[in-house]
């Protein structure tokens, strides 16, 4: 008896020709959404023009970090590295000024693999920030991590075997909240002439969306936003009514949208719009966030600053983008500052070092000649 229902390439090709309208016009309506906003964001002063300082002089630093991991006798070994790449760049001419690197390389287990690891990654680059500073290596240090940790990373105290994740999250969290202790009075901005600490990340698009949908004319809402942006109630009239429209776009696509080349998002407090953040004595001081396109081929990037106003003034922010801005020099979804782009470079060693020491673990294991030189001594010390 033969089959009358349909192959999956039938059934694919009858779905397609059923949802295609609908997908095309729901993308269209938001196409139109979006060019109906994005206009009003700029005449609100939530999206602004960022002026690149040209020529370029500066001393900056840019800290990068990576992860792998690599199965090994049933389990897993991992290692974290960051490497740090100082530049130093007069009249344009950019020529390497020194170098900085960490790794650690240990097992791990396969629950919490990758908050274990992204805690690993803050905290070499607090560590390779606190060399930096006490070195006196640059104006401005990127670092290609959030400044701060999410509430998201704290574990959980009553789970049974997260013993290796906590003490992650307590190295990573003691780190935090000692580089800021001990230097926090000469950076920027509590120290005009000090350095910038600068955390880059790709992801959380949706920290201005979420603002977008409050009522910035009310006190709740404005409080998000960092005071010395100068924006008024009058301002943000203009965005009366657009709150459907925003909430219909989904987060990423309304950033690229709102986004043109070489702009910024207003900066806003993220301590007041995401409070339940980590360590709670640097968040006090303040967190500022706000997302930058450095070209139309490049992703946006969140910046995430630490302090608060009056203190930091529109004028140092757009300094600060401006420069990141002129020093992100190559587009594409991975787009970085270029100190954070040749440390990333360093970093591509990691994988087959990985590889190679998990060969080396195994053929350990099988000669049992570890095991052996332990056991050796034993019956001497009965």
């Amino acid at each position: 008896m033969t089959s009358t229902n349909p192959t999956l390439a039938q059934t694919l090709a009858i779905q397609s020709q059923i949802h295609l309208p609908g997908t095309a016009g729901r993308l269209l309506k938001q196409i139109r959404d979006l060019e109906r906003v994005a206009p009003l964001f700029v005449k609100a002063g939530l999206v602004r023009s960022v002026e690149r300082p040209s020529p370029i002089n500066a001393r900056v630093s840019g800290i990068a970090t990576r992860a792998a991991t690599t199965k090994t006798i049933g389990g897993f070994l991992y290692g974290a590295a960051a490497a740090r790449c100082d530049l130093l760049v007069e009249h344009n001419a950019v020529s390497t000024a020194g170098q900085d690197s960490a790794c650690e390389i240990d097992d791990i287990n396969f629950e919490n693999q990758s908050k274990r690891l992204a805690l690993a990654a803050m905290r070499q680059a607090y560590e390779l920030a606190d060399r930096a500073v006490v070195e006196e290596r640059a104006r401005i240090i990127f670092l290609d991590t959030p400044l701060v940790m999410d509430r998201s990373m704290v574990p959980l105290f009553d789970r049974a075997g997260d013993e290796g994740y906590r003490a992650a999250y307590e190295a990573t969290l003691a780190a935090i909240q000692s580089f800021w202790a001990k230097h926090r009075e000469r950076l920027f901005p509590w120290s005009t002439s000090g350095p910038v600490i600068v955390g880059l990340a790709s992801q959380r698009f949706g920290a201005i969306v979420q603002s977008a949908h409050q009522d910035l004319r009310l006190p709740e809402g404005r409080s998000q936003l960092l005071p010395t942006e100068g924006i008024t109630r009058e301002h943000l009239a203009a965005l009366d009514g657009m709150r459907e429209a925003i909430l219909g776009v989904g987060e990423r696509r309304f950033v690229h949208g709102i986004l043109g080349s070489f702009t910024r998002t207003a900066a806003f407090r993220m301590n007041v719009h995401a409070p339940r953040m980590e360590p709670g004595a640097v968040v006090d001081l303040g967190v500022i966030g706000l997302h930058f396109r450095a070209g139309q081929t490049t992703e946006p990037r969140l910046m995430q600053l630490v302090g608060d106003a009056p203190a930091w003034t529109a004028e140092a922010i757009d300094d600060v983008v401006g420069l990141t801005m002129a020093l992100t020099a190559v587009g594409g979804t991975a787009s970085a500052p270029l100190p954070v782009q040749l440390a990333e470079r360093e970093l591509n060693a990691l994988g087959p070092f990985l590889e190679h020491y998990s060969r080396s673990v195994a053929r350990e294991l099988k000669r049992r000649d570890i095991e052996s030189v332990w056991l050796s001594d034993f019956d001497l010390g009965t």
